[in-house]
């Protein structure tokens, strides 16, 4: 045991023996030595000894359990903290894995849009051909014709 638990046994005990002590003296001088009374005596020593050591044990227990009930809160704390950021951590990559796949979907309809633009150029392109062909033609039969 440590010193500072087993101090207040000292003392208690030392209390004891202190405060008996005029009437063992008492007792003694008169001639009354009664070996059943001393063992008496000493089983109720021994016995409120032995009760102080026990609440000592029942007390050190009761502080380790607390500590331990502490230490689990502060576990259980930390790991709903990880929890936390684990979470927070999933959230922005979900996010920023949404946002990619909108940008993703935004750049291929702008290249669906250019291309279709493109497309409709060379349409316009193709017609003003065709059409210059078509009159380039009217020209030549009417060249020819005259």
């Amino acid at each position: 045991m440590t010193v500072l638990t087993s101090l207040p046994k000292i003392m208690v005990g030392a209390s004891l023996k202190l405060a008996r002590m005029p009437l063992d003296v008492a007792r003694n001088a008169l001639g009354s030595s009664d070996p059943r009374a001393e063992l008496a005596v000493e089983e109720r020593e021994r016995a409120a000894r032995l009760r102080e050591e026990a609440e000592a044990r029942e007390a050190q227990a009761e502080k380790r359990r607390r500590e331990r009930e502490a230490e689990a809160k502060r576990t259980e704390a930390k790991k709903k903290e990880k929890a936390k950021k684990s979470a927070a951590r999933a959230k922005r990559a979900a996010t920023k894995a949404e946002k990619t796949a909108q940008l993703q979907k935004l750049e291929a309809k702008e290249e669906s849009l250019e291309a279709k633009a493109e497309a409709a150029a060379s349409e316009r392109q193709a017609k003003r051909v065709e059409q210059a062909a078509a009159v380039a033609k009217e020209q030549r039969k009417d060249g020819k014709g005259a």
